[in-house]
């Protein structure tokens, strides 16, 4: 009777987690198991990367917000489509990456690279445009530019890039790897055409509208300048281009964007093909 009940005593110790003396029995392996699932757990980190993003076409700020500030790394600390703001915003919360577009409101993605670079040069900035000319992509990575997509690229994309560049890397993505290597066996690296070398950078991107049809007053509004201003670098353009009318210009900006084009559809198919994928899905934007 006594060993009866000290056998049901027994029993009911070990099913409270006590022992035969009192102390712990099944505890100390719940709390390992415990410890070991915590351990294995993502932990957060302590701060996140601030971004900021600062690009022209409002769909593709939202995109690049919510894709980016769902990960535990970073934390979008603003987005602008104006280059005057984008400054502002830059000055105030010190993002460590600035995810931008070359065309903007009120000033050129170009510079403001350069302006972000002077700024602060522990700042990274990767470009996120629609733009594939080889020239383009050249000037960014010569103003300070840590990265460079293309808005066809993959989403996830975009965070292997901002975890690479933070890490100190240059990232440029396939089709940007292509496009510049290209140029580079073909010789063009320096020279895409020889001509516009001459240009200045905010002198390119107006000679770039201008092929892509617009003129001095759309030019004004989408640049938020002044139409003299514009006017004022039209002639600059025709002096260092040896063009002698607004016709001339006009034709010759657009025989560039054409060949542009052409190019840019001729790699998206090269791509396409390589990745087996059929080159008549490819969309395709001059944007």
């Amino acid at each position: 009777m006594t060993d009866a009940a000290t056998s049901g005593q027994r029993s009911t110790s070990c099913l409270d987690g006590r022992g035969p003396n009192g102390g712990s029995g099944q505890r100390p392996k719940l709390e390992a198991e415990k410890e070991k699932s915590e351990s294995n757990c993502p932990k957060e980190p302590l701060t996140k990367a601030k971004v900021l993003i600062v690009h022209g076409i409002p769909l593709i700020r939202f995109g690049l917000a919510k894709l980016v500030g769902s990960t535990r790394q970073f934390e979008i600390c603003g987005e602008t489509h104006d280059a005057p703001t984008a400054r502002e915003l830059f000055l105030k919360h010190h993002p460590q990456v600035v995810v931008l577009g070359l065309t903007l409101r009120g000033g050129d993605g170009i510079e403001l690279i350069k302006d972000f670079r002077k700024l602060d040069t522990t700042a990274k900035t990767v470009v996120f445009s629609v733009r594939e000319d080889s020239l383009l992509m050249q000037r960014a990575f010569r103003a300070g530019a840590h990265g460079y997509l293309l808005v066809n690229d993959d989403a996830p994309e975009i965070l292997t890039a901002l975890d690479q560049i933070l890490a100190g890397d240059v990232y440029a993505s396939a089709r940007v790897w292509q496009r510049l290597l290209e140029n580079l066996a073909n010789g063009a690296i320096e020279s895409a055409p020889a001509e516009l070398t001459h240009l200045s950078d905010r002198e390119l991107q107006v000679f770039s509208l201008i092929g892509r049809g617009f003129g001095a007053t759309r030019l004004a509004n989408e640049l938020h300048l002044s139409v003299k201003t514009i006017e004022t670098y039209q002639m600059h353009i025709k002096e260092k281009l040896g063009l002698r009318s607004a016709a001339e210009l006009s034709e010759k900006a657009t025989r560039w964007m054409v060949k542009s084009a052409r190019e840019n559809l001729r790699l998206r198919r090269k791509m396409a093909l390589r990745s087996g994928c059929s080159a008549g899905d490819q969309s395709f934007d001059l944007t």
